[in-house]
């Protein structure tokens, strides 16, 4: 009897560890539905954004020929841009009012002057990512300006003893050169359409000579300036949604 029942004891043994096996070790179709790693999600959009503004200018220092009356001043403008991820170039053009100048009456008469800059500007914008739907961006970039100015006033003879005469006249300059740094945020409303926040630091360097035997030139000038505007994104293609369509 111990010799026969001997190979069945090893043979129990035998399918208990076979069973212990089964029930701890995965099985082959568990491991085949372990999803694996995805990458991370990377925005590689490219896009032509084009964008009118309106903003407030506010002009900072003095003049060098006379006092400044009135330093604020409005804007309007548009801009196009070529967006790659997270970068934009581009370039706009801007009128603004740049405020106005008025000498007080003296021997020679009264003049006020007002002034107005057009500028075309190249910029390059850095978006920063990660905080959206708010996207924070730094911009800056150089400019080409053209200054007009528009005198009025009364010009005295003798003093004032001989009467005086009013006069008017308008004149403008050749180019000159602007730097603008700027900050703003872009809010997108719809997947095409943007609202956009921004605002810039603005140097002008102007000429004082007198234009056009009319007015003095603003010469070095700067100002503060707020705009806000609708960009308009024209997908080019190799964006997230294209990635999606596959």
């Amino acid at each position: 009897m111990p010799e026969t029942d001997a190979p069945r004891r090893w043979g129990r043994l035998l399918l208990c560890a076979a069973s212990l096996a089964a029930l701890t070790l995965p099985s082959g179709p568990a491991l085949a539905q372990t999803p694996p790693k995805t990458a991370a999600k990377r925005d590689k959009t490219t896009a032509i954004d084009v964008a009118p503004s309106l903003g407030a200018l506010v002009r900072l220092g003095d003049a060098p020929a006379f006092d400044v009356t009135q330093r604020g001043g409005l804007t309007v403008g548009a801009s196009a841009s070529y967006y790659f991820h997270p970068i934009a170039l581009g370039l706009a053009y801007e009128h603004a009012g740049f405020g106005r100048e008025e000498s007080g009456i003296g021997a020679l008469g009264v003049v006020r002057i007002s002034r107005q800059l057009d500028t075309v500007w190249a910029f390059a914008r850095v978006r920063v990512t990660g905080l959206e739907p708010v996207i924070p961006f730094l911009q800056a970039g150089p400019g080409v300006v053209w200054q007009t100015a528009r005198a009025d006033g009364v010009a005295l003879s003798n003093g004032g003893v001989g009467g005086g005469q009013s006069f008017s006249c308008k004149a403008s300059d050749s180019a000159n050169l602007g730097l603008r740094v700027g900050w703003g945020v872009e809010v997108p409303l719809s997947p095409s359409v943007l609202f956009l926040g921004e605002g810039s630091f603005d140097a002008y360097r102007l000429s004082t000579d007198i234009l056009d035997g009319c007015a003095p030139g603003a010469g070095t000038a700067s100002a503060l300036t707020l705009r806000v505007g609708l960009a308009y994104r024209f997908d080019l293609g190799g964006g997230d949604k294209k990635a999606a369509g596959k």
